[in-house]
């Protein structure tokens, strides 16, 4: 009997998915693209309730059109599905329309089918008002148990940050074996997402009283990682495929929204226990962009000195009480009114005695704007940016990074040796490579400019600051200095100077995550 054809659709990665049903276990389909002619590269069965029957008579295959040589496009070839020796002719608007269609009016069991092509990436869909439709439906399905006679699903953590980097830890015993991976999706208002799954990769010795219902292996925990394009907007969900599930999605799951040390804590020791070394780099990797753009500048308002305010955007990497002594060196080297945003979680006692101690002493004046681990635009734009780590303007020289003029970027880097003022290239790969101390001093308006092109992924506002200097050192943007101090003392005080379980800090972390996420786009 002749396949019946429902959808056909082009993804955007070049595959061509073909969905219907039919009654033979093994159909011979091909794809003929003018006078050449494709095989599946994947066929994946599901049963269909509206055919009544237990039978798995649904199918969707897929034909890759990129292995067509020459760069045949599929607009003007004329494309048939063959069954044996019958064909049917496939127009191309429908590869065009017929995801949507799908979308809106296929049966449960098709539209589960396509987001398992989804989640496992063998289909790329990343039109966004096809992932609204597919968050719409979603958003009224049942949730299929997470504890059954045919499985037995666990989360033991499901969370993300605020910028969408999230990770999922839990275990997994299903009572038959299947060719179908436990798979996932990370479900946002107008945004789905695959998750990359590690099935199976943890050891959980503790679960062998599952062993006479469901199949324990010893290594049956698993952990995935996302990260949405942009920001969350709203609730997000995971969606938990489970093999062997026809009839409905999978296991949703809400996800919890937790501060980035707290998911970077957890991913750390979720990482120490996948038992393959070779994958421990493949969760932190899931949560991170594929590519990290240098910024570029852009056009802003004329740079001419005002009144003279800085903003300085200081990581207090002292003890609480240091910081006074701090903001009072920098007094005499200010040209106006100091803003200050402190990189801490919260405001202690200590440090706002030391504020205000310092406000007292300082001349121009002080105010404190910010206290928080991330970057606040200001309302009313100043001068002048600087940032710096305190223990970096306890001993630098403090005269050209405050300095009103000139009216252009500032890179100041700790190198006693002066190595680092050979070229470019050189300065910014070793001011990349060792994470040298630094203070970056710019227009407010080309700081706030650039900074939004560097994307949220890193732990630290640092390391996002730490790539703009760079961009700026390569582009010969910045008037570079060094500081040549032989005995340098780091700081070795608050949040960012705290240990994961691994044994390294927050600034060795993002060092990792931007080392992850080179090696993926070489």
């Amino acid at each position: 009997m002749q396949m019946n054809l429902d959808f056909c659709f082009i993804d955007d990665a070049r595959i061509v998915a073909v969905a219907g049903w039919t009654t033979q276990p093994r159909p011979h389909l091909r794809l003929h693209v003018d006078d050449k002619v494709l095989t599946p590269i994947a066929v994946t069965r599901h049963v269909r309730r509206d055919l009544r029957s237990n039978e798995p008579m649904g199918l969707v295959a897929l034909f890759d059109l990129s292995q067509l040589s020459g760069g045949n496009g599929f607009e003007e070839a004329s494309i048939h599905l063959a069954d044996g020796y019958d064909f049917t002719e496939i127009r191309h608007p429908r590869l065009i329309e017929d995801a949507s269609h799908l979308v809106e009016v296929g049966v449960d069991e098709v539209f589960f089918a396509l987001l398992r092509l989804i989640a496992q990436r063998r289909l790329v869909l990343s039109d966004k008002q096809l992932g609204r439709d597919i968050c719409a439906r979603l958003r009224v399905a049942p949730s299929a148990a997470r504890e059954t006679d045919k499985h037995v699903l666990a989360i033991d953590r499901c969370q993300m940050t605020a910028s969408g980097q999230g990770a999922v830890i839990g275990w997994f015993l299903p009572a038959n074996a299947s060719v179908e991976p436990l798979c996932a999706l990370a479900i946002e208002d107008e945004t789905i997402v695959p998750v990359d799954m590690l099935p199976g990769s943890m050891a959980r010795a503790d679960l062998s009283a599952y062993a006479p219902r469901y199949r324990f292996s010893g290594h049956d925990g698993y952990c995935g990682g996302w990260r949405f394009p942009s920001p969350p907007s709203g609730a997000a969900r995971l969606l938990l495929m489970v093999p062997g599930e026809d009839f409905l999605p999978g296991v949703l799951v809400p996800i919890e929204t937790v501060p980035a040390a707290d998911l970077a804590q957890h991913v750390t020791l979720a990482t120490l226990g996948i038992d393959d070394i070779s994958d421990r780099d493949r969760l932190r990797r899931a949560m991170l962009p594929h590519m990290l753009s240098m910024p570029r500048p852009t056009e802003t308002e004329d740079d001419k000195p005002g009144d003279g305010e800085t903003l300085l955007i200081l990581d207090h990497d002292l003890a609480d009480g240091d910081l006074r002594d701090v903001l009072r060196r920098i007094g005499p080297h200010l040209p106006g009114r100091l803003s200050l945003q402190l990189l801490r979680p919260r405001l202690t006692g200590v440090l706002q005695n030391a504020i205000n101690g310092a406000a007292r002493e300082i001349s121009a004046g002080l105010d404190l704007q910010e206290v928080s681990l991330n970057i606040a635009r200001p309302e009313v734009m100043p001068d002048r940016v600087v940032f710096a780590r305190s223990s970096v303007l306890f001993q630098f020289d403090l005269k050209p990074i405050f300095a009103r003029e000139p009216v252009c970027a500032r890179v100041t880097l700790l190198d006693p040796i002066g190595t680092v003022l050979a070229t470019r290239t050189a300065q910014a790969e070793r001011f990349a490579r060792d994470l040298l101390p630094f203070a970056l001093s710019m227009p407010a308006s080309q700081f706030f400019a650039q900074l939004d092109q560097v994307p949220e992924c890193f732990l630290t506002e640092e390391a996002r600051l730490r790539l703009l200097a760079e961009a700026l050192v390569l582009q010969g943007a910045a008037e570079l200095s060094r500081a040549d101090i032989y005995r340098y003392f780091e700081g070795k005080s608050g949040p960012h100077c705290e240990n994961f379980v691994d044994g390294r800090d927050w600034h060795a972390f993002d060092a990792h995550s931007r080392q992850l996420i080179e090696e993926a786009s070489a």
